[in-house]
């Protein structure tokens, strides 16, 4: 395996364990939110400017970059894969 593949599925691992635990911290709180009163939610933490709301927006945008990021990677891994391949 050359040091460019090596680098590749590094980083592939890297990703996956880091969108694991995203993954996660957005179950928990999404665990405490269907745990809180709906009267609770719009106040407080889960109000549309609270903390535990801003959290969870803040996780989910980085879900989606580490997910994009696993997609361009993935794709790159392929196109590697298919140069070395007889046509």
């Amino acid at each position: 395996m050359s040091k460019k593949s090596e680098d590749r599925v590094a980083r592939f691992n890297t990703l996956v364990k880091e969108r694991d635990e995203l993954e996660a911290a957005i179950d928990g709180l999404i665990a405490d939110m269907a745990e809180q009163p709906e009267a609770a939610r719009r106040v407080g933490a889960w109000a549309a400017d609270g903390a535990s709301t801003q959290r969870y927006l803040t996780l989910t945008e980085r879900l989606s970059e580490v997910e994009g990021d696993l997609v361009d990677l993935t794709r790159a891994m392929a196109a590697a894969a298919d140069e070395g391949r007889p046509n």
